[in-house]
């Protein structure tokens, strides 16, 4: 049945009345990254030239499956013990992703801090950016997308795999979770290097560049057991707007203990906008007829 002009009118004022439910974030979203891994291991001393190639059998196994190698397990405790003395209280609410090398870490992390009693819930979408079969593919073609991941990290998809923009855009399903469900909690996320710069870049509405350039500085490096704090006030301070406004990241099991900053979410004024544009040349074209 339809509504009249004047019945349709009288339906929309009434939705103008309506109080719609606030959202807010988190007062503190936690992001630790797995301690060192077997494929880490690995990977590292394919790059340094230690070994020429990947062990008999490893591009067969699942990177799901990957565990934390002895130093990633000792990695794991001291985080434990740093966070239990940041967050004496505990947390509201655990998520941890579904690879096994995240599961082991937040295993030994919860046990060092003495949260045994805890509930842990475990999201397959907090998981690594999917690398698909990149360490099956020929070493030249690694090459090429090690040199577009160094010019595009955000674009350059993995063969068969993921793309950074990809990762990012999972975060999103989580950060509007925890806003719909977890305002003003604390809530404690164990995952993966590249989905902790997907989730950081998202927060903070990065353009390529910006993601580009500070995820390969000494300030956005996501080292194993790194861990990144989000808060929506500035610590020592009660006011908050229920928006992520602070952030600090800190590798405590390499005594690295950084200060709070204020997150700078980026916004363009048209000038600017071209100014950036201005630093790509253009394509060097032929005279073409196109009439």
């Amino acid at each position: 049945m339809s509504l009249t002009q004047s019945e349709s009118q009288q339906s929309t004022e009434a939705i103008g009345t309506l109080k719609m439910p606030r959202t807010a974030m988190p007062e503190r979203l936690v992001l630790i990254r797995h301690g060192e891994s077997e494929a880490n291991l690995l990977h590292r001393a394919i790059r340094k030239g230690v070994i020429d190639q990947y062990p008999e059998g490893f591009s067969e196994i699942p990177d799901r499956e990957i565990r934390l190698s002895p130093l990633g397990r000792k990695q794991a405790e001291s985080t434990g013990e740093w966070l239990a003395s940041q967050y004496p209280k505990g947390f509201d609410v655990i998520f941890v992703s579904d690879h096994v090398r995240a599961r082991e870490t937040a295993g030994i992390i919860l046990k060092t801090a003495g949260w045994e009693d805890v509930q842990v819930r475990i999201d397959p979408l907090l998981g690594e950016r999917n690398w698909g079969r990149y360490t099956e593919v020929h070493r030249d073609i690694q090459q090429r997308i090690r040199e577009e991941l160094k010019r595009d990290p955000l674009h350059t998809s993995m063969p068969d795999g993921e793309s950074l923009l990809h990762t990012r855009q999972r975060t999103r399903t989580l950060l509007e979770r925890v806003a719909r469900e977890y305002g003003e909690k604390r809530v404690l996320i164990f995952s993966h290097g590249e989905y902790i710069e997907a989730i950081w870049a998202e927060i903070e509405h990065m353009r390529s560049e910006r993601q580009r350039e500070f995820f390969q500085s000494s300030a956005g490096d996501i080292k194993n057991c790194q861990v990144v704090e989000f808060s929506c006030s500035r610590p020592g301070s009660p006011e908050s707007d229920g928006k992520l406004r602070w952030v600090r990241s800190s590798c405590p099991q390499q005594k690295i203990e950084r200060e709070w900053k204020a997150l700078q979410r980026e916004t363009y004024t048209p000038e600017e906008l071209l100014a950036g544009v201005d630093h790509y040349p253009h394509l060097k074209l032929p005279s073409l007829d196109t009439a």
